[in-house]
């Protein structure tokens, strides 16, 4: 039989949310496994001290990237279906003009003042390695204004296309540096720097091509405040966020040293692999569509708002659970020994990541009320940020992963609590709970299995079984054929469910 002549494959071809969520799928399963092939060769070659001044050079490189934007990426998504292309194009061009003299502003008063730097971070730091820094974060924002654009333009082949090259790039870059070269952990900058070089050229090359530049009033003040408005408030929410997710290693190398930084952040990477192949594919994916459903049906956004809420607890769990399978014996396989420990923090983030990961801020978002998503990250970097100087000092990095853990917590209560008064969403709580309740009962079954010293055939043997069991107790007592074919159904047919 010819797969292209059956039904399925005709629906799931004229589905975009599945050739949307595929691309992405693929796109973050190839930038995690490049993520963590050349997370291996940094930890063989890297002592945890450097790596942890790597990571806080990272924090840096990530809020600095976003104050100079402005959010204006995020801006540019939200009013790209209600603009014609004319107005799209005054649009980019205005984001990138903009970009490049708040950058120029920037730069210039790091490179007058070079100290600044190493005074915030409290690491020693030459200039050439500065400029490295800051030329990283130029094209950083321009790379990834193109690939925001090539989402929510809903063009996930080509997103896919830009993924795989600034991957392929980044894996050879990091081989040259870090092996050949030998140049420590400026490698990974000057790596990351000729990738999202490369990205940032075919972005601008596009952008000429398709949205050209014709007129003399291509950049536009009024649409620059109209961006600005939108996307400034995002800018305070994001730093914060950004230090919701690093204040602990910024608090843990000032009580404990790089060295616990670098372990606590390779254990961190660990926990976030769920995010990066099945969370953010699946946001990138399904936001556009989101967007424009939001505009013209808030009764179906509500709709699709239940099922995604009701399914995503048991999926994320379902993954974490047969991730904790495999977890420890491939982090044994493939970390040096020196960072081992950090594979004790990872169930705790995990959690986190998970509470986190959700996509309830997007009804705030889409409401413009971005004011409040700041004041909700506020208030939860000050807890977190608390906490982590309270825990940290006794616990070491035990009491970082507790204290993002909790602040994650306590974020997403807010958040549901207000999204809930803005956009009023009947929820099956009786399912959430009762899901979640058996996933971890067998989440920590298996996590208590991975810690016994017996042979590693036998452990394997014995989480595995214990994951079995789990799916047929779930299928059974969780109806989850009929939540199969709703999954389905809402995603082989966005056209009745996102329309």
């Amino acid at each position: 039989m010819n797969i292209r002549n059956t039904k399925i494959f005709n629906i799931l071809s004229q589905s975009y949310l599945v050739k949307a969520f595929s691309f992405y799928t693929l796109s973050h399963a190839i930038s995690a496994i490049t993520t963590f092939g050349i997370l291996v060769f940094y930890t063989k070659y890297l002592p945890p001290a450097d790596f942890g001044k790597m990571s806080l050079m990272w924090v840096f490189i990530s809020i600095a990237s976003m104050i100079i934007d402005g959010r204006l990426s995020t801006a540019f998504s939200v009013k790209f279906y209600k603009i014609s292309k004319e107005e799209s194009t005054k649009n980019i061009y205005t984001i990138l003009t903009y970009d490049l003299i708040i950058f120029s502003l920037v730069y210039l008063v790091f490179l007058s003042y070079p100290s600044l730097f190493q005074k915030i971070l409290r690491i020693q730091i030459v200039t050439i390695d500065l400029n490295v820094v800051f030329f990283l974060i130029l094209f950083m924002i321009f790379g990834n204004f193109y690939t925001n654009f090539l989402m929510v333009a809903q063009k996930p082949k080509s997103f896919f296309v830009i993924k795989l090259v600034f991957n392929g790039v980044l894996i050879i870059s990091s081989l040259v540096y870090l092996i050949i070269l030998r140049e420590g952990y400026v490698s990974y900058l000057k790596a990351y720097l000729i990738s999202y070089f490369i990205v940032a050229v075919i972005g601008l090359k596009y952008f000429f091509t398709n949205y050209k530049p014709h007129k003399k009033n291509i950049i536009s003040i009024s649409n620059l405040k109209d961006l600005l408005r939108i996307g400034l408030p995002l800018v305070p929410d994001g730093i914060m966020l950004m230090l919701l997710i690093w204040a602990d290693r910024y608090i843990l190398n000032l009580s404990v040293g790089l060295a616990i930084v670098g372990v606590y952040s390779v254990g961190y990477n660990f926990a976030s692999v769920i995010n990066r192949f099945i969370v953010d594919p699946f946001e990138q994916a399904i936001s556009p569509l989101m967007f424009k459903q939001f505009a013209e049906s808030q009764e179906k956004y509500k709709e699709n708002m239940a099922r995604i809420f009701k399914y995503y607890w048991l999926v994320m769990f379902t993954l974490a659970i047969g991730y904790f399978v495999v977890l420890k014996e491939i982090y044994q396989l493939i970390i040096g020994i020196e960072y081992m420990e950090g594979y004790n923090i990872i169930a705790i983030v995990l959690f986190g990541v998970i509470i986190s990961g959700n996509l309830l801020g997007s009804t705030v978002i889409m409401k413009e009320k971005t004011g409040k998503m700041f004041l909700f990250t506020s208030i939860s970097v000050f807890v977190n940020i608390g906490l982590n100087f309270i825990f940290i000092p006794r616990y070491g990095m035990f009491g970082a992963a507790v204290a993002t853990l909790l602040s994650y917590i306590l974020q997403f209560m807010m958040i549901f609590i207000y999204s809930q008064r803005l956009v009023y969403v009947i929820y099956d709580y009786k399912f959430v709970f009762k899901s979640s309740f058996i996933c971890l009962c067998f989440f920590a079954l298996v996590l208590f299995l991975s810690y016994l010293n017996i042979n590693i055939i036998i452990r394997l043997s014995l989480k595995a079984v214990s994951f079995l069991l789990f799916c047929l107790i779930a299928y059974k007592f969780l109806d989850l054929k009929g939540a199969i074919k709703g999954i389905l159904s809402y995603v082989i047919k966005p056209e009745q469910s996102i329309s």
